[in-house]
């Protein structure tokens, strides 16, 4: 009896393998929706429409975009994740998702078990912005002049328990100085008010600031990621001024919990290939992004990373978020 036991357990494994295989190479057989999480204009939006316009021509199917942003990404990653698990429907994974578990939101979903992630495709750049009034050039100068200015100076974020928020906080604690933070709906009203002056200082993406250093508006004083940025190679990191912070924001493609395992292969498989196209190169570079392609388990892996990076330095720093 146990050998006809194993017997089939084997010959079931076998099918298994055969029927997905099978599945994968049939697939897409209609157009598959990609959820983003933010509005149209964005880097999720930007981001997904630029390796999805790709996907189309290699799939030979349509990738139809669902823009459904809202509640810091919770109402796209909540449709998601009642998604069929079938490969149709993908969802554009990025900064917040481990930051609203971090914060502590109530969730209509489990962060780290209902969402298949399969491939990090780019991070954007958070860079520490000054008014041209503010008579810094440097991490070093800005730690100083924020020191002499206690309570006074003040720092824009997109919000409220934002990755640019609590870097700024991180900063604050190793830098050991105060400030007064801003939040605003985002990071295009935050570095608008920082170019007209109603604030001394912002960490935003690069794509928010670009055309506002470029006309002068704003000084860029520090980047917040490992490497200095291909679009702007002259400003020195965080690191190399002495300062061990690193915050830059980021996105990939997800899927449902479930999520066949050749499909999730395959989409990997064919982003590796999309972001290294010398076009696609070009097009996420100048919205401010370096390409950074991973692949599922490395994807997984770095979601639960941030998450545990970043609940400490909201616990320390008291943030709190409205559920």
């Amino acid at each position: 009896m146990r050998v006809i036991y194993v017997f089939r357990v084997v010959i079931f494994s076998v099918l298994a393998l055969v029927v997905g295989s099978a599945c994968a190479q049939h697939y897409p057989s209609r157009p598959i929706r990609w959820i983003i999480d933010f509005p149209a204009g964005g880097a999720s939006d930007t981001l997904a429409r630029v390796v999805g316009e790709k996907l189309t021509q290699s799939l030979g199917q349509q990738v139809v975009y669902d823009n459904r942003p809202g509640a810091n990404g919770i109402i796209a990653y909540s449709i998601a994740a009642r998604a069929p698990a079938d490969g149709y429907t993908l969802v554009v994974l990025s900064t917040p998702f481990p930051l609203n578990a971090a914060l502590g939101r109530k969730l209509p979903y489990d962060t780290l078990k209902d969402f298949t992630p399969i491939a990090r495709i780019a991070d954007y750049p958070n860079l520490l912005v000054v008014h041209p009034s503010v008579p810094v050039r440097s991490v070093k100068e800005f730690t100083a002049y924020a020191k002499s200015k206690a309570g006074v100076l003040t720092y824009a974020s997109s919000g409220t328990g934002s990755v640019q928020h609590l870097a700024m906080e991180q900063f604050r604690r190793l830098g050991g100085f105060d400030a007064v933070h801003v939040p605003y709906a985002g990071s295009a009203p935050a570095v608008a008010n920082l170019a007209g002056g109603q604030v001394d200082s912002a960490v935003t993406i690069l794509i928010t600031a670009s055309p506002h250093l470029r006309a002068g508006r704003i000084r860029a004083v520090g980047v917040m990621s490992a490497n200095r940025s291909s679009q702007l190679p002259e400003v020195p990191t965080f690191a190399e001024s002495g300062v061990p912070l690193v915050a830059s924001g980021w996105g990939g493609m997800g899927a449902p919990a479930g999520f066949p395992k050749q499909l999730i292969k395959r989409l990997n498989s064919e982003i590796a290939r999309i972001v290294n196209l010398p076009d696609v190169r070009e097009r996420i570079a100048f919205v401010g992004a370096e390409p950074h392609h991973s692949g599922p388990d490395d994807f997984a892996t770095f979601i639960r990373s941030e998450f545990d990076r970043w609940q400490p330095i909201i616990q320390q720093a008291g943030v709190r978020i409205d559920n």
